[in-house]
């Protein structure tokens, strides 16, 4: 959980640094978002790898960190200036870490009580990464479409308010990891 503040900052920084560039020059820096999405898919998999003890669920989350590195890098070295393959990058890369987060999820509901299952840090993890990248990934997938037909949600392009809206959602499912495992941490470090 230590790792999440960096993350997060650096996660902050790039959307920021990457919107005042644009508002200053009117063009987009692809660089940025192909970093912070290598850097998203590395982060994840790294999570649900360190949080998870099956080794078939490590080995998926070595598989999917290593497909996105391939298909976020590949992308930026042979289509770094185009927007429809970022969008891409993004669903594509968002079906792996999806699928690897609903694996940690199915195998944290056959191994642990239902009741208690909502009181472990990695079930609000992999609950909001897969609810945050499944819905961009949907979003994302029908850019030209939204584009085509002008969808738009509270005065902004339909893919731009959706990834906006499941953020919250995202870093309240994180904010409320975070504050699971400093009770468990407090509650382990009690005397018995």
């Amino acid at each position: 959980m230590k790792w999440f503040l960096p993350f997060l900052t650096f996660v902050f920084l790039g959307d920021f640094l990457g919107k005042i560039q644009f508002q200053l020059t009117n063009k987009p820096n692809y660089g940025i978002h192909y970093l912070i999405g290598i850097v998203e898919s590395c982060f994840y998999c790294f999570i649900f790898y360190s949080l998870t003890k099956s080794k078939e669920i490590k080995k998926m989350t070595i598989m999917s960190g290593l497909l996105c590195l391939i298909i976020y890098l590949g992308s930026y070295f042979f289509y770094r200036n185009n927007l429809n393959t970022i969008f891409w990058c993004v669903t594509i890369c968002g079906f792996f870490i999806v699928t690897t987060a609903l694996a940690f999820l199915y195998k944290m509901a056959i191994d642990i009580e239902r009741l208690s299952l909502c009181k472990e840090p990695g079930f609000w993890i992999s609950f909001g990464v897969s609810l945050f990248f499944s819905g961009i990934s949907i979003s994302f997938s029908l850019h030209d479409y939204i584009i085509k037909n002008d969808l738009q949600l509270f005065g902004q392009v339909l893919h731009n308010t959706i990834p906006q809206i499941l953020s919250l959602i995202l870093y309240s499912c994180i904010i409320i990891a975070i504050i699971l495992c400093k009770k468990k941490t407090k509650t382990s470090s009690l005397p018995s």
